[in-house]
Order: structure tokens, then C-alpha cells, then sequence
């Protein structure tokens, strides 16, 4: 029987599934990778390591597929957006790879922002300007390290890597390229402003393709390593987000699709470019007619992984000891709190922030604690603050493209049914889990199968899924909340530049 290979290359891990022709999920495979943060605002991760990894992911579906007596007939890929490495003449890293959540080029960036040339290059990218992107990046080892910066050959992001170094196929699909805040997403190429401030040409990126290019693979170490077949059809996919769209069923403009990872996103796809006036939402093309409509928060997972190691770490022993999931005990902890947290508010900026505040200098704050507050309250803040942020995210989606009727969910978060209700009910809609969770694997799978015109339904959406109402209770106490949260941030906005200054300036290194 026919099988179907779909990888991810994830931030924090590489995740890949494996499908037969009857639609059946064959295996589900991920390997964790390492991503090194610290004060100063550096996110970077080691693209050996992912290349590593991914040879494993990739090695053991195959494996799994000859175990099983399947055939694979095609490779699709997705990744995370936003990374950059600097590349030399012979597409070796010099560099890191400088992840989405990397600030160090705030400065930069700030810079960049009163520059007149950049005035309208939003309405042209789709990008907002953050030192997430990779305009920002790359301007800032131009002027922060130029000898590595003269010494690059290339610039390309993680997947454009990968792939060049498996299959020796140099090539950006149009989704990523979005992205990059260097394409012309109207035009359809790499756009001549961003290049010129960014201080590179055209030749020092790889050639646009689209997200449902087929190609076959030259042979190259790795392929002549596994014995390769050279007939297995490689589609080069979209970015993550894109592919969590395919993933989860969210084909339509009513259909909001929610990922909570190490990071976050909501999306929601439009047949149209819709440019948000106060440059607070991406837009990005994943093929041609078909864009995507959302934001992404640094602060997702990443910030649950914090509480438990710094407010939590004996009990996430003990669950460690028991041979049970610390995170799943820390969901457990959460619930004994009341909705609301007692009134407690957290805002879960602990990695600045890119939607809906675009401000890399943003921090973490509890709001309104008292001496009756318990740990199990500061918890719930916790993951309450998360979801408001993604709230806010939501209200400008609203505005601009209409308010989605159902949240339709993925990501590790969405094995846990207590988060996904009160995700429900703080965005007061309707929230869906489909059958896979694994969204931009198995999303990017669909993709590569509408690209070699194969009929099988994987639609996420038929059969087992798992629904949410609102709790209407619940629902009147987190408006309530929302509408403080919403009260209070511009405030705090103004000065989290001061506090970052003063954290970066007065930073003491920690002995633990």
C-alpha cells in the first residue's frame, strides 16, 4: 500500500507522521532539539542539531513504512518561520540559527522604524516590522557583526537548509518567503526597498517557488547513506502556519485555527490581502489566491514551562518520580483555582512580544496580587494571561475579516480538556479539536497530496473530534477580566522599554 511522509521542523522539536492510502495514521514520530535563550534576547538553535534530528525523524518513518510493508510515494514538509542562517559559499552555516523569538535586533529594528523608506513597506510585505523577521536579523549583523556579515554567502531559514543539504534542492516556497519581511507579497518577489536596507541582493537568497512545488532529490551523501528511492515526489511545503490551517480543517474565512506550542499563533485563512491599518497582523500568501490572516505570541507554552520550573519544581519531581507528565500535574494544580484566579491578572510577556504588541522589550507582570492569593491562583493567572493575550489577537481579526464563527485547535496544548475549555470560554466561541494534533504535519501531507493530484480524504474534522461550548458562567467572568486586562496594558506598555533597559543594564548572572 501507498504511504505519504509529512515532517514539521518544529522550534523545539521535529515532528513527522506517516500515512497509508487509506487515510490511516501509520506512525508519529518527534525528536526534540534545543533552544537556547538568554537575557540579553538571543534565541538561537543549533542547525546541525535539527539537521541531525530530522535525519532520525525521517529515518525511522522510513523505517516504520518498510516495517509495515508501505510504500512511500511522497516527502512533504513544514517548518517554523522567521529563522535565519548566514550561509557560506558552500551552504555552511556561519552562523546560529536566529530563531523567531530572537530580539537581539531591537535596536535595529527601532532604527529601522524611522527610516522614511520603511513608512509603507507593511503594505507591501504583509510583514510587521519586528526583530523577528529577517530584514531586522540581517541588518543587525550587518551592523553588529560585519565581518560574519561580509563573510555570508547566503541567507536562508531553517527549512531551506535542511532540505538543500538532504536533497541538494535550493529553493524558499512563497509562504516562508512571506514571511521574511523581503517579499513582495503583491508582486510576487523579493522586494527591492527591504533588499537595499537589509545591504543584500536578490542572489544571495534561494529562488521563489510555490508552497506545492514537486521535485525529486539529487543524490547526495545522506540519500546514497539510507539508500534513497529516487521516485519519492518531495513537496516543499509551507511554513508551519500555513500547514496547521490544512491541518486542523480551517479552510474557511469563518474558521479561526489556534496552535499553542512553545509559542502562538491564530489564523485565519481569506481569498483576499487584508493589511491591517495599525500594522498589528501578518498577511502572508501561502499559494497563489490563498492568504493568511492572523498573529503570532511568543508567549505560549514557553510560558507554562516557566511556572513549572520556577514555581512548581517539587511537584514536577514528584510527578517525574511517579512516572506521570509535570505539565499534565500542573494543569491538575491549576483547576483547584477559581475561573478568574481570584482577580489575579497575569500578563505573559516573559519573552517580549510580537502580536498583538510587536514589542520586544515587553515583560511579564502579575496584576493585582493580595495576601489571600495562593499558588494555585498564580497558576491559573497564568495560563489565563495567555489565553487573553490571544484574545487580543482575535479582537483585531474580528474587526478586519469578520468574527470567526468556531476555534478550531491544535498543538500539544489541545490534549488537555480543561485548557481547551477555558480557551472556549474566554473567546466566548465554540472551540474544535480534531483527531491529529500534530496540525502542520499532517497539514503539510494534505498539501503534497492536493500538489500530485491524489484523492484521499484526511480531513481532520470527520469522525472523532472533541467540542467546547462556552460556559456562560465563565464566560460573564472573563469578560469582566478581559475588559481590565485591555484597560491596563497600554500603560504598562509605555514602560517596558525602561524596565528592559534597566534588567539588561543592572542584569546580576545567576549562580543556578
Amino acid at each position: 500500500m501507498d504511504a505519504f511522509m509529512g515532517i514539521d521542523l518544529g522550534t523545539t522539536s521535529i515532528k513527522g507522521l506517516l500515512y497509508d492510502a487509506a487515510g490511516q495514521c501509520r506512525a508519529q514520530i518527534s525528536q526534540k532539539c534545543s533552544l537556547r535563550q538568554t537575557a540579553a534576547g538571543a534565541a538561537t538553535e543549533d542547525p546541525q542539531e535539527i539537521l541531525s534530528s530530522t535525519k532520525t525523524v525521517l529515518q525511522k518513518l522510513l523505517q516504520k513504512a518498510d516495517e509495515m510493508h508501505l510504500k512511500p510515494i511522497s516527502l512533504s514538509f513544514s517548518s517554523a518561520n522567521q529563522s535565519l542562517l548566514a550561509l557560506n559559499d558552500q551552504f555552511q552555516p556561519l552562523t546560529d540559527l536566529l530563531t523567531w523569538a530572537e530580539t537581539r535586533p531591537a535596536q535595529v529594528t527601532a532604527a529601522l522604524k524611522t527610516d522614511p523608506q520603511v513608512q509603507n513597506l507593511y503594505q507591501r510585505t504583509g510583514t510587521p516590522l519586528h526583530p523577528m523577521s529577517l530584514l531586522s536579523k540581517i541588518c543587525w549583523l550587518r551592523q553588529d557583526h560585519s565581518h560574519l556579515f561580509q563573510q555570508t554567502k547566503y541567507f536562508c531559514g531553517i527549512k531551506e537548509f535542511v532540505i538543500y543539504q538532504l536533497f541538494a534542492a535550493w529553493q524558499m516556497d512563497i509562504s516562508t518567503a512571506s514571511c521574511t519581511g523581503l517579499f513582495d507579497v503583491r508582486r510576487q518577489c523579493w522586494e527591492p526597498t527591504a533588499l537595499k536596507l537589509a545591504g543584500i541582493t536578490e542572489q544571495q537568497l534561494p529562488p521563489i517557488v510555490d508552497s506545492r512545488l514537486v521535485f525529486h532529490s539529487q543524490p547526495t551523501s545522506w540519500t546514497q547513506t539510507v539508500n534513497w528511492n529516487p521516485a519519492i515526489s518531495i513537496i516543499q511545503g509551507p511554513f508551519d502556519g500555513a500547514a496547521a490551517n490544512l491541518g486542523v480543517g480551517a479552510n474557511q474565512s469563518f474558521d479561526l485555527a489556534l496552535t499553542i506550542g512553545t509559542s502562538a499563533a491564530i489564523r485565519t485563512i481569506s481569498k483576499r490581502p487584508v493589511f491591517d491599518p495599525k500594522q498589528s497582523l501578518f498577511c502572508y500568501e501561502v499559494t497563489k489566491n490563498q492568504w493568511l490572516l492572523g498573529g503570532p505570541v511568543n508567549n505560549g507554552g514557553i510560558v507554562l514551562q516557566w511556572l513549572l520550573e520556577k514555581f512548581f519544581s517539587v511537584e514536577a519531581a514528584a510527578a517525574k518520580q511517579d512516572g506521570r507528565d509535570p505539565i499534565e500535574q500542573l494543569l491538575n494544580i491549576i483547576q483547584t483555582a477559581p475561573a478568574g484566579s481570584n482577580g489575579l491578572l497575569f500578563f505573559p510577556y516573559l519573552t517580549g512580544e510580537r502580536a498583538p504588541l510587536w514589542n520586544p522589550a515587553a515583560r511579564g507582570c502579575f496584576y493585582g496580587l493580595n495576601p489571600a492569593h495562593a499558588k494555585n491562583d498564580l497558576a491559573r493567572a497564568v495560563i489565563e494571561g495567555i489565553g487573553y493575550n490571544l484574545r487580543l489577537v482575535l479582537q483585531t481579526i474580528s474587526q478586519l475579516n469578520g468574527r470567526p464563527q468556531r476555534i478550531i485547535a491544535a498543538g500539544g496544548f489541545a490534549r488537555s480538556e480543561f485548557w481547551c475549555q477555558l480557551l472556549a470560554d474566554i473567546f466566548n466561541l465554540p472551540l474544535v479539536v480534531p483527531r491529529q494534533i500534530e496540525a502542520s504535519c499532517l497539514g503539510a501531507i494534505i498539501l503534497g497530496l492536493q500538489a500530485l493530484n491524489i484523492q484521499l480524504d484526511l480531513n481532520p474534522l470527520k469522525g472523532k473530534v472533541r467540542s467546547y461550548q462556552p460556559n456562560p458562567q465563565n464566560v460573564q467572568i472573563y469578560q469582566e477580566l478581559f475588559a481590565i486586562y485591555t484597560d491596563l496594558l497600554p500603560a504598562l506598555d509605555q514602560n517596558f522599554a525602561a524596565l528592559s533597559a534597566f534588567q539588561l543594564k543592572h542584569q546580576t548572572p545567576r549562580k543556578d
